[in-house]
């Protein structure tokens, strides 16, 4: 399957102290599409880490997470497992960088994993990043929000409660994962497959873009580059940092040359 693919970011610009704590990974030729969401940290003393904990965890995720993929599927052809356990060992290896952390609040990161592959999507995700398949005529999210309750109740604990007794508590009734290391995490990570015969791209997005796949038609959504999407009129690049990876499937060599 040939693919055109479209990467844009953009930091926030409400917090100008604050570095870009998105991070995405895309190897065309395999058909692995990585896009993460490093979770905003406190401050420390008034000032913003820089380098951003976060970040790096990130980093360290989609290199794990990447390096696991390529190794495993040469000799193993269930890529749900594949996904899953990629998820697995990077939080293995977030798990490491955060055993030396001294604060309370662990570094974490959410997002998700797709491969495309005999044509099929198959993906796995954990937190509140967006991913859709689409056409001209249709739309489907595949992902769930998994901090719309938390969101909603959000002003009947402390931050404490929220990271130490609902973040990677399954058993709370507005839990949400994050990947920072606790085995808790795994519990939230999501997996499934989808058959592409009716979709021509997939779009996977960081949180806080979820207003242009609510206002945005199916077909200004279809004809929409990365940078158009990121500098839509429903995008408010303000207050956190945006990432979006677009990819065009099925295309022909005529197609490829011409994009």
């Amino acid at each position: 399957m040939k693919y055109r693919v479209e990467t844009a970011t953009k930091k926030n610009t409400k917090e100008f102290y604050k570095p870009n704590e998105d991070y995405f990974l895309v190897d065309r030729n395999n058909g692995i599409f990585i896009i993460l969401d490093g979770v905003t940290r406190d401050k420390i003393d008034g000032i913003y880490p820089d380098p951003s904990p976060a970040c790096e965890v990130s980093k360290i995720f989609i290199d794990k997470a990447y390096n696991y993929i390529m190794n495993v599927s040469s000799k193993e052809s269930d890529y749900l497992k594949i996904i899953k356990n990629a998820f697995v060992e990077g939080n293995k290896e977030i798990e490491k960088f955060n055993h030396s952390y001294l604060g309370s609040f662990l570094p974490g990161t959410v997002g998700i994993i797709a491969i495309i592959k005999d044509n099929k999507l198959f993906y796995g995700y954990i937190g509140d990043c967006i991913g859709i398949l689409l056409n001209k005529q249709m739309k489907k999210e595949f992902t769930m929000c998994q901090t719309k309750l938390i969101h909603e109740h959000i002003k009947e604990f402390t931050a404490y409660e929220i990271r130490h007794n609902i973040c990677n508590n399954i058993r709370h009734p507005y839990s949400y994962g994050v990947l920072d290391g606790r085995e808790g995490a795994i519990d939230f990570i999501v997996t499934g497959e989808i058959k592409l015969d009716k979709y021509k791209e997939l779009i996977l997005l960081t949180d806080g873009l979820e207003q242009i796949i609510k206002e945005m038609s199916i077909k200004e959504l279809f004809f929409s580059n990365a940078t158009e999407l990121l500098n839509s009129k429903f995008c408010d690049t303000s207050t956190d940092d945006k990432t979006v990876i677009t990819v065009r499937m099925n295309l022909d060599e005529n197609n490829i040359k011409n994009c």
